[in-house]
């Protein structure tokens, strides 16, 4: 009965009492409109930095390598701070737009490695052929190399979504509330921080689920329409 009355009191304190739980649902909000929009900005971005890394120009080829590499190796919370103390620091841009601008790099960087691996992954031979049945550079790419590469990439590419909403987890330093501040300012007033993690990790654990899945489905149904049009 104790270990019943702890939690039920631990519940109360943490969620109920003040309404406590509109942080953890606010801070939920930050955290898929921070995870959201610098995945599909990140996924655009990457694109543009593997198209640098392939282009026969050797300054944007070294450009792009040069910022992919550095990205890479930045700790998210070193590059955070970089972007809002240095780069970005005399702009009027709100701490969101910093920290979404920053780990638009970052993810880009990451989707950067992986699109070029799955292309170069495609046999020359292929484009050759189609470059061969009168397809041009950009139909050979289109129809031939791109969809051979989403599909190599796409397991790299759900794994990628996990790890920039992992990333946005340090956003706190700028005050933004999102779910770890908000997890933060109840466990500061409760000082019992057992029930709070343990429902942000259940809901970290979730949204990775999800956008796995989701994910998963659209590239299922990508293949299943080649195959009719085949």
């Amino acid at each position: 009965m104790g270990l019943v009355e702890y939690f039920r009191n631990s519940i109360y304190m943490n969620l109920i009492y003040e309404d406590r739980y509109q942080l953890i649902l606010s801070g939920l909000w930050i955290t898929l409109l921070l995870t959201v929009c610098t995945f599909v900005l990140g996924t655009l971005l990457g694109m543009a930095f593997c198209a640098g890394k392939g282009s026969r120009n050797k300054v944007i080829r070294g450009l792009s390598n040069g910022i992919t590499a550095l990205m890479v190796k930045l700790p998210p919370l070193v590059l955070l701070m970089i972007f809002a103390y240095l780069i970005l620091a005399d702009t009027s841009f709100s701490a969101e737009v910093i920290s979404i601008i920053a780990f638009t790099f970052k993810c880009a960087s990451h989707l950067a490695e992986m699109f070029r691996s799955a292309v170069d992954s495609v046999a020359p031979g292929e484009v050759e052929a189609a470059r061969t049945l009168g397809y041009s550079k950009w139909q050979a790419f289109f129809q031939v190399v791109f969809p051979q590469a989403l599909h190599q990439v796409m397991p790299l590419y759900k794994t990628q979504f996990v790890l920039t909403m992992q990333d946005t987890s340090v956003v706190s330093l700028l005050a933004i509330q999102d779910m770890t501040r908000a997890v933060t300012i109840i466990t500061s007033r409760t000082m019992d921080p057992i029930i709070s993690l343990v429902i942000t990790s259940v809901v970290y654990l979730l949204l990775g689920f999800i956008a796995n899945r989701m994910l998963s489905l659209a590239d299922r149904n990508k293949h299943l329409k080649s195959k009719e049009v085949a």
